[in-house]
């Protein structure tokens, strides 16, 4: 099970620095970790369709959607909204940030304008803690932390381009671990086939 500064100190480790005690610290380490940490854990969130990370919730609608625009209702998004991968139905929308009221009280943050009213679903990467990380993409972060953390702790360009390349390789051998969680349904049209019929 991954942790934080577990993901941390095996980036360093990986630079060839020294692991970190804790999280609270006035080292360059500690500056350079916490400070790129959450942005890089985001971003490769948000980078591709994760299987792991993917969550369906159904929307709260709020107040009507802000004057000005071509949508008439307005759904929260939840609060570990990442990425939308999809709507349920299928309907037009807009992603927006806002402060709206509902029937639940006010909401700042992420909304989804539509002009659907009534029951919606929506399927989208959520920004999951990292007891939650699967082995392969931890490895591939690990990879990833150390070559932003080179540059910054180590002064090292030839130690970033090897953990670059390192993380090239974990984020292809993660993205197709990830696929194969998931089937994969043949498509049944036979269009050839089938004229003869």
């Amino acid at each position: 099970m991954a942790t934080k500064l577990g993901l941390i100190n095996n980036a360093l480790i990986l630079i060839g620095d020294m692991p970190l005690d804790s999280l609270s610290g006035n080292s360059r380490a500690h500056k350079v970790a916490l400070n790129l940490y959450d942005n890089i854990v985001q971003n490769e969130l948000t980078k591709y369709r994760w299987g792991f990370a993917r969550k369906k919730d159904e929307l709260v609608e709020a107040s009507s959607a802000p004057e000005g625009t071509q949508y008439k209702y307005q759904y929260v998004l939840p609060n570990d909204f990442l990425v939308l991968v999809t709507t349920n139905p299928k309907v037009d929308y807009l992603l927006y940030r806002s402060t709206s009221t509902g029937s639940g009280g006010s909401f700042t943050g992420q909304h989804l304008l539509t002009n659907h009213t009534g029951e919606l679903f929506c399927d989208y990467i959520a920004n999951i803690t990292e007891a939650d990380f699967p082995v392969y993409f931890s490895k591939m972060l690990e990879y990833r932390l150390a070559m932003d953390f080179a540059p910054s702790i180590r002064d090292s360009a030839a130690s970033m381009q090897l953990m670059a390349e390192q993380y090239q390789n974990a984020s292809r051998m993660a993205r197709y671990t990830d696929s194969q969680q998931h089937p994969i349904t043949p498509i049944q049209d036979r269009p050839f086939i089938d004229v003869r019929y």
